[in-house]
């Protein structure tokens, strides 16, 4: 019984730690693409995970979190535009993300507001 205990706590430690690599390989590409511009600072992201009603299951999101000062500069539409536009040129990053679990990019200047990526 001991052993098995042990075993099963092996188990959800080694889980636990797949998932914070996963985090933080996700954490390193949006980084990496972002200090590319110097005028977008990625603050963080998170991964929202919506269900659906139909046979589809969940949709998971990621939501990244950019300075709100980047949306007053240049206006909110061509902030979500240009991140929008950067992110989707970059065929490697999307085929990472996709292979990660995600569905849909949002973009978020605070925590009322996210903009899809379509």
């Amino acid at each position: 019984m001991k052993q098995l205990v042990q075993g099963l706590a092996l188990c959800a430690g080694l889980f636990l730690i797949s998932l914070a690599s996963e985090a933080d390989e996700i954490g390193e590409l949006l980084n990496s693409h972002f200090q590319q511009t110097q005028s977008i600072h990625l603050l963080g992201y998170e991964r929202i995970e919506q269900a659906n009603v139909d046979e589809y299951g969940a949709m998971n999101y990621l939501v990244m979190d950019f300075d709100p000062r980047i949306a007053t500069r240049a206006g909110v539409q061509a902030s979500v535009h240009s991140i929008c536009s950067s992110l989707l040129s970059d065929m490697t990053l999307i085929q990472r993300l996709s292979r990660a679990g995600y569905d849909m990019l949002s973009v978020s200047f605070d925590r009322k507001s996210q903009y899809d990526c379509l």
